[in-house]
């Protein structure tokens, strides 16, 4: 997940960390981190559409390999044969897809811990 870069905030993998001086840097840091969570909220989406996507094709291609192996005759054997041969290449990797989504909620969490934290550092000094 490509982010841009931010003025008070960093992000390390899901490492979320934030450096403010003043009161008003801790405002716009805050601002950043909400920007910031619906951009990684809208990823999060994509990758389920994805997800979601790759589980029906891969529940097609299951049903689709079940329904050749049921066939009978010559030329089904044929067809079998030179499947053994094709290589295929799953559209989505649903392992890889499921990592990215795990990270994303962690980065999501963390954000929201870091806007925590300044809020409440904000109401201590006020």
């Amino acid at each position: 997940m490509k982010l841009t870069p931010m003025r008070f905030t960093t992000i390390e993998g899901t490492d979320v960390t934030v450096q403010v001086t003043s009161s008003a840097d801790a405002k716009r840091a805050i601002k950043e981190l909400r920007h910031r969570k619906k951009e990684v909220g809208l990823h999060r989406r994509a990758l389920q559409r994805q997800q979601k996507a790759a589980q029906k094709e891969q529940v097609r291609s299951e049903r689709a390999s079940a329904a050749r192996a049921q066939r009978r005759g010559v030329i089904a054997t044929m067809s079998r044969v030179t499947s053994l041969f094709r290589k295929e290449t799953p559209l989505y990797d649903l392992d890889a897809i499921e990592r990215e989504l795990q990270m994303t909620d962690e980065v999501l969490h963390n954000i929201d811990a870091c806007i925590l934290q300044i809020e409440g550092k904000l109401l201590l000094s006020n």
